[in-house]
């Protein structure tokens, strides 16, 4: 199992399925439209300069986090 970052949020997933989402994202370019309120709103393109983070996770650790499941909000 990998862990993929992407931004502040994380998840996991079969080491292939990792692999190939990194993959297509080290394709992707960045997207942003500048909204205007009073003008016409320009969209832009440009290459990414993002850096996605994976690592790998083991079983044990996955197990156990699964079976904790999601955090409590307080």
């Amino acid at each position: 199992m990998m862990i993929v970052s992407l931004g502040y949020s994380h998840y996991v997933m079969p080491t292939k399925d990792a692999v190939q989402i990194l993959e297509i994202l080290e394709k992707a370019e960045r997207y942003v439209c500048k909204y205007r309120a009073n003008e016409e709103s320009t969209h832009h393109v440009w290459p990414s300069d993002t850096v996605f983070e994976a690592r790998m996770i083991g079983n044990d650790l996955y197990n156990m986090a699964k079976l904790a499941g999601k955090p409590e909000e307080k």
